[in-house]
């Protein structure tokens, strides 16, 4: 049965491929992009500045591959990353976790991966934006699944498996987004507190993260300096754009959270008899301390609220309380006890939320999908290679999403196909660059993953202007950029000397400047 639900969550995401985007619209090339650049041979960090790892490109890259070059390449890449990670979490829980917990988990763990909306943004917000975000929280899920405590003595085989999972998920956030690495070896040292550390264990964890380690950086070819680079830009320059105000905000929103993570634990600790001992705040601290994880995570990513650790959390003290019930000799009796029923349903609602949440959001891309509401009034793109795509207007950030921008990148094409050789490699000064994916032209070596002032680059942590313009051709400079303000400001500021000293202004049209190199 779990394999036919999970097949159905991977055939609805492939269906959907590029959904009919209604939030951060040109979001959706920094995956076509950056994927694109994969594809033809190009890595991050080592050709292009990039923030990210090369993990969650790599999935688009293969997408394509899949797809032929279609923007539904996002949805078949989305697909097998839920399918491995569905597998995954499936086989670490199969022995260990009861059937009805094992199906929920891990298909909640394919839809966090799947799910066509960026979290916290609302599931009826259709988008890719942030994508990374969800494959993050999705492998930090498996890892929970091998770190949270487990019911019975294990063989050592599964000690071992079970280690080098968790080994393996830390390498891969490692080369997905620094801050899931952090939350990763958070998880792991705290599980010191929950489950026995024992050597079988620790080998496996040493095990999967090197061997993982290895392949990412022989892909890499082991510059490691190119690597510490970017992080060290990503660091200094999202210290620019950290806010205090912003982290009380967030919490704030997720307060609601937090109160049911405390009445969770001390609901738990009552059904099971635990007393007002340290037991009892052992269990309040591991609950609060996993909030505190998905809070750093949630105040590090673009995102309000949503809590997927939290909710994976909130099943497993279910899952707890239904073992201890069986292997407690007085467990049976308390089973229909008020707090043992108030713990399942706070702890079962808890999940179910997130899960119906996540499952709201892929029935409804399936649906816009299959049926785009004013599909008949909304502006296309001209380009055989985006005529699938459907932006809608956002009131909020008109000039990045709708009809402004899909006319502005019409008017780009149209520009570089009476202005340039097929041959000439385009960088655009915007946060991204739609050219080269759209054109079927190889991106140029620079440029970065997607260019974002104070969270992606700044004044005194940014690629030098040698690494920024690379060897591109042509240089496209938008009379409206897609983030205006000081976003498009700063990025202006810190490469237009370098711009008017490299390139020279060789065509213009009505929403672009086109600069050739001198």
């Amino acid at each position: 049965m779990f394999l036919l639900f999970l097949v159905g969550i991977c055939a609805a995401a492939v269906y959907t491929g590029a959904v009919p985007t209604r939030k951060f619209g040109h979001d959706i090339f920094f995956l076509l992009d950056n994927g694109w650049r994969v594809v033809t041979g190009q890595r991050p960090h080592l050709d292009y500045t990039s923030p990210w790892g090369p993990l969650s490109f790599l999935v688009v890259a293969a997408g394509l591959a899949v797809s032929r070059f279609s923007v539904d390449a996002i949805g078949y890449g989305n697909a097998m990353f839920a399918f491995a990670v569905g597998i995954w979490g499936y086989r670490i829980c199969r022995d260990t976790v009861p059937a009805w917990a094992r199906l929920l988990l891990c298909l909640y763990l394919a839809l966090l991966v799947v799910s066509p909306y960026s979290l916290g943004w609302g599931a009826l917000n259709s988008s890719h934006a942030m994508f990374y975000n969800r494959y993050g929280y999705a492998l930090l899920g498996v890892l929970m699944i091998e770190a949270l405590p487990r019911g019975g003595d294990l063989p050592d085989g599964d000690w071992l498996l079970g280690g080098v999972s968790t080994g393996a998920v830390t390498a891969l956030c490692l080369f997905l987004k620094a801050n899931y690495f952090a939350a990763a070896i958070l998880l792991i040292g705290a599980s010191l507190l929950w489950r026995p550390f024992g050597k079988r264990r620790l080998a496996g964890i040493a095990a999967g993260f090197f061997l993982v380690s290895l392949a990412f950086l022989a892909y890499l070819q082991f510059d490691a300096g190119a690597i510490l680079r970017d992080l060290d830009i990503a660091a200094g320059a999202r210290s620019k754009s950290f806010s205090y105000a912003e982290v009380f905000r967030k919490f704030t929103l997720n307060t609601l959270s937090l109160l049911f993570v405390l009445l969770l634990t001390t609901q738990s600790a009552r059904a099971k008899g635990e007393g007002k001992g340290t037991r009892r705040l052992a269990g309040v601290l591991l609950g609060c301390f996993v909030f505190a994880v998905d809070m750093l995570l949630l105040c590090s990513n673009q995102q309000y609220s949503e809590l997927p650790l939290t909710a994976i959390y909130s099943l497993w003290v279910v899952i707890d309380l239904g073992v201890w019930s069986r292997n407690n000799p007085g467990g049976e009796a308390r089973r229909s006890s008020v707090g043992v029923k108030s713990t399942l349903l706070i702890g079962t609602v808890f999940i179910l939320v997130s899960f119906f949440s996540q499952l709201a959001g892929l029935a409804y891309g399936v649906m816009q999908k299959a049926h785009p509401s004013g599909g008949a009034s909304v502006t296309r793109f001209i380009e055989p290679r985006l005529k699938e795509m459907l932006l809608y207007d956002d009131e909020a950030e008109p000039h990045s999403n709708g009809h402004a921008y899909v006319e502005s990148v019409n008017d780009g094409t149209l520009l570089l196909r009476q202005s340039s050789a097929p041959s000439e490699k385009v960088l655009t000064m915007d946060m991204m660059n739609p050219f080269p994916y759209a054109l079927g032209r190889p991106a140029p070596k620079g440029g970065m993953a997607a260019i974002a002032y104070n969270y992606t680059f700044s004044d005194s942590h940014r690629p030098s202007d040698a690494r920024f313009f690379g060897d591109t051709d042509i240089v496209m400079v938008p009379k409206q950029p897609a983030a205006p303000g000081r976003m498009n400001a700063g990025l202006m500021r810190i490469y237009t000397p370098a711009l008017q000293a490299r390139f020279r202004l060789a065509a213009e049209s009505n929403q672009w400047y086109l600069y050739r190199r001198k």
